[in-house]
């Protein structure tokens, strides 16, 4: 009896498509988590915040997850910095200025690939 191998990856790589949906989950994760932070604090929900809440709640840890699984500090910083603290590029620009805006447009995207990437990894996307 012969034996087939095949090779799989450990962590899959994300495509464009991933990305993409990445950006627009972290495009609109400041929202999500502030409705489910409110909803976290009520004492009752109707069942369409219940169903809301189930939905966002695992989706927004495993972007929170997925920043802080950044191996590289710097990029894990301005992202950090960019999309959970809610600065604008421009305060990014400023922040690090060490780097041209074109440059930091570069780190923002390794970053959003590797949430991608981690993402992929979770199911999420």
């Amino acid at each position: 009896m012969a034996m087939v191998w095949e090779q799989g990856e450990l962590f899959p790589r994300a495509n464009k498509a991933d990305v993409m949906v990445t950006k627009v989950l972290l495009r609109k994760y400041p929202k999500m988590a502030g409705i489910v932070n409110d909803l976290k604090g009520r004492s009752e929900l109707t069942a369409e915040e219940a169903a809301t809440l189930k939905k966002w709640n695992p989706i927004i840890m495993n972007i929170e997850l997925a920043i802080k699984s950044i191996t590289d500090a710097e990029i894990r910083e301005i992202m950090k910095y960019r999309f959970v603290d809610l600065y604008p590029r421009k305060a990014a620009v400023i922040k690090w200025s060490s780097f041209t805006g074109r440059s930091l447009d570069r780190k923002i995207l390794e970053g959003t690939v590797s949430v991608a990437g981690t993402l992929k990894l979770l199911g999420i996307i």
